[in-house]
This record gives C-alpha cells, structure tokens and sequence, in this order.
C-alpha cells in the first residue's frame, strides 16, 4: 500500500512537473515572439505572430487571398502573417522579392510550400535554384515566338472542337445551357496535353474528366493540407485524416497512366504528327533515360508543363466569360469589336490583326487582374536584404498578394469593377481618363525574375483564340435564374475552386 502510495505521488508529481513546464515553455515562447523576435515589429494578428494556427485556418477556408487583402486593409502594406513569414503587396516590394538575381539564380529562394516530393522538381515545384535554372534553360525554346508559332495549329483544333461541341448543343435545343467550368477545364486540359506530349485526352470529345484532371479536382483541398501541415511535424500524420479517401485509386490511376505516356511519346520522338514541348524535355537525339529515377524526373516536368498550361488557361477562360456576361456593355463593346474586325471565321487566326486588337487585348488584362492565378503568394526565403525600405532578416518566409494589390483603391480607381478601359491607350475612343492613374505596370499576372511564366505569350494567344472564335460564333447568354457571385462563391485552395455556371452558346445567324 505504501509503494502504491508512492507511486501514485511521483506519477502526480512528474505529470504537474511536465505540464508546468509545458505552460512555462509555451508563456516564453509566446513572450518572445511576440516582444523579441526579429519580426516582432511588424503588424498583423496576434495569432499570427504567435501561431501557424492562423494561417492553417485561412488557407482551409478558401479564401486565402481575400484574408491577405483584407489584412493589409487593416495592418498596412506589410503584415506578419505567421511567427516567421511576411505578407507584402506593394510593386516595389514585388519587384524587390522576385526580380534581384545573379547568374539567372533567384536572390530569393523558393520555400517548400509546394514541395511535391523527392525527385518530383523540375519548373513549379523545384525549390533548387540551380535544378531549376538548368532545366528552364533546356526547355525555354519551346516557349519562344518562333516555336510558338509552329504550335498554333494545334490551338486552333481544339478551340474549333470546343465551337463544334457548342454549336452541336445549341442546334439540340439545350435549354438548361453548358456547365461552363467543366467544358473550359476540358477545353484546356485537352489542348495543353497536346501541346505539352502530343497526348489525346478527348474529354470534349468523351464529355468526361480524364484521370489526371480526376486527380486535380478531387485533390486540390488535399493538395493545401500537405502544403500547410509542414508547419506542424508534431502532427503531420493527422494530414491524411483529409485526404478524399473515395479517391485515393485514382493516385494511382494517374501515376500508370503517366509512365505509359511518357514511355510511348519517347518512343515516339521524331516521329510525332506535330511538334510538342517534349521534343525539349527530351530531344530526340538524348539518350534513353537510364533509370527509373531519370524516367520520373521527365515525367515530372511533362507533367508541370502540362498542369501550368491547364490551370491558368481553364481560370481564364472561364473568368473572361463570366465577367464578360456581369458587364453586358463590355460584352457588346468587345463583341462589336470582333465582328467588325473579322468577315468570316476563318480569319481568325493569331496573326498582326487578331494580336492587336485593343479592346480583346484590355478585356484579356482586365480578367488578369480581377482573376490571377498567382495566389499562393509565392513564398520565398530572405537573404538578409531590403524589401520595399525595410530591412527583412535573412532566414525570413516572405510573400507577395498579388491579389490585394490589384484591387486596392491606391493602385486601381474602382478597382472591384470589371473596368477594361483602364488599358486602354488614351488615343482609343472608348479611353476614361478616370483611370489615367492606375498602376497598370505594377501587375505582373505571369510573375517576374528567374521564374517569370515562359509560357506567358503561349496564354495570350489561346485567349485571344478563345474570345474571338467564340464571339464572332456565337451570342453567349446565362442561363436565367443562377445565383452566381464570384466575390463570395470563390474559393482557392491549390487553384481556384469556380462555382458552376450555366450559359447558353448561340449561334449567330449570317
């Protein structure tokens, strides 16, 4: 009884010792981050300053991008948005965090928000600057105006198939209108697999998701869990608890799906019906890769290629349409503008006159900077320098907010209005001098420095395809009685996560 008394004791006393000194720990931790440490200065949430609980809590809420911009409303042009991570969204601190470079190596260095695993770098995810300067040199060619060119024909198929598909749906009478998300998601994963492997996926073709668009879908949220969660290694298991478990074969699915296809596109080379962006990743002369590790590499970098050429493109294709039709003056405007432009169908192609034409060209910028894709803030690792005249210590996670830059009212008039006019050139009819002081060169949707977008006029000119095959085709209507409002339906997780919109494709009569 005695021994048990005992025992009894010393278990109280070690479990009081050990919180006691758990609330100690957790009492000075706190005291010096927020009164001691070398961010302790700047601005922001009180949670924030002392926990990653709250950016964990934004960024699985989906509306990351409007908590930063409403923070920076709040705090300043500079807030501190974790224990060790600033949030800037000024110009001149973009231009400070990711233009500054030596020998093509980014000052800055890319954090491990978006990590995929070993192996798995390349362009998007390679946080090594060097891995990823060589392999951006090797494949830039395939995104210059000459390669460019030779890949139109390409764009061209599949923006005609998407007219064929709506044409065909609106001779058959289809009251309840096309689900504008999943046919622009088709519409650009379709074209962006062809231009990167010459691969044909026939989603518009089959009106069904490919594996890899399954994938992308159905693990976006999980995708920000895995980002997030390398904050807490204490709990890293309980990431899985969030994983879409009814989904997990699909993992997989895409993996088999992958290797098969780079297996045939490199048997294929030189051999291929039209030039492609592998034709870079591996030429044709490049010995046959010589290990499973080499194999998955190349994979990898098709893969990015590909998933960069389908998420930024499905965004805007369907962004333009659907702020086009909130703006019914715009939409005509722009409508006008093409159909006077262009006497037939034909002669839409990405030539001297379809490029410049000024009205398709700001209604394009304008869907830029009310929907950027950019929005994960492109978080880097300080150096130790100055960021838009403060000095940030080196070791520090720094961000940009792209998307609080481009609607706050000291660098945009009206800067929640779809306004296209603000780019116009002030010798255009339709110029308002309301907007003569917006910072137009302060946006950079493509981003800027050693990592800038290579695939930037590859995107202008499918947009510039999509908006005035589309229109010189058809009169686009929503279909009544929805209730869709961007502002408060979207949400961005890994990508955008659009709410379902229906529209009515219907074809002119000439």
């Amino acid at each position: 009884m005695v021994f048990q008394s005992i025992m009894e004791v010393s278990t109280t006393t070690l479990t009081t010792t050990i919180f006691s000194a758990i609330c100690a720990y957790s009492t000075t931790r706190i005291i010096y981050l927020l009164y001691f440490h070398p961010l302790s200065h700047f601005p922001g949430p009180r949670l924030a300053a002392i926990s990653n609980l709250w950016y964990a809590y934004h960024w699985f809420s989906g509306r990351y991008p409007w908590t930063i911009e409403k923070v920076v409303h709040q705090y300043g042009p500079v807030v501190r948005i974790a224990p060790n991570e600033l949030a800037f969204f000024t110009p001149q601190a973009f231009t400070d965090i990711y233009s500054p470079q030596h020998k093509n190596l980014e000052d800055f260095v890319k954090t491990d928000f978006q990590n995929r695993g070993k192996d798995l770098g390349g362009l998007i995810w390679e946080e090594d600057p060097v891995r990823h300067r060589n392999v951006a040199r090797q494949i830039a060619p395939a995104f210059s105006t000459r390669f460019t060119r030779t890949l139109e024909p390409i764009m061209h198929e599949h923006m005609d198939h998407f007219v064929v598909k709506m044409n065909d749906m609106s001779m058959n009478g289809n009251g309840n209108g096309v689900p504008l998300v999943r046919w622009t998601n088709w519409l650009a994963m379709d074209m962006s697999a062809d231009l990167a492997w010459s691969e044909k996926m026939h989603q518009m073709r089959d009106m069904r998701d490919s594996v890899n668009l399954e994938v992308l879908l159905n693990f976006n949220f999980f995708a920000v869990v895995l980002a997030v969660f390398k904050r807490f290694p204490l709990v890293t298991p309980l990431q899985y608890l969030f994983a879409p478990f009814g989904k997990i074969t699909l993992f997989s699915q895409m993996e088999k799906a992958t290797r098969k296809s780079v297996l045939q596109r490199i048997e294929q080379r030189g051999r291929t019906e039209h030039p492609d962006y592998f034709d870079h990743i591996l030429p044709a002369k490049s010995p046959y890769p010589s290990s499973e590790k080499e194999l998955l590499h190349i994979g990898s970098v098709a893969l990015q290629v590909m998933f960069a050429g389908w998420g930024p493109m499905a965004d805007l294709f369907y962004g333009v349409l659907v702020l086009l039709l909130e703006n019914p003056e715009t939409y005509q405007l722009l409508t006008k503008e093409i159909r006077e432009t262009f006497s037939n169908y034909e002669e839409i192609v990405p030539g001297k006159t379809l490029m410049s034409l000024p009205y398709l060209h700001a209604c394009i910028e304008e869907t830029l900077r009310m929907l950027p894709s950019n929005n994960t803030g492109l978080p880097r690792i300080s150096p130790g320098v100055v960021v838009d005249g403060l000095y940030i210590p080196k070791g520090t996670h720094v961000q940009s907010c792209i998307w609080a830059l481009a609607r706050h009212p000291d660098y945009f008039h009206q800067p929640l209005r779809f306004q296209p006019q603000r780019w116009l050139p002030a010798s255009h009819p339709l110029y308002d001098p309301a907007f003569a002081n917006d910072h137009l060169k302060s946006l950079h949707p493509f981003s800027l420095g050693p990592r800038v977008c290579m695939g930037r006029e590859t995107a202008w000119t499918q947009a510039k395809l999509f908006l005035a095959k589309v229109l010189w085709e058809f009169d686009v209507f929503a279909v009544e009685g929805q209730a869709v409002d961007l502002e408060k339906d979207l949400r961005h997780y890994g990508f955008f996560d659009k709410p379902e919109m229906h529209v009515r494709f219907v074809a002119v009569a000439r």
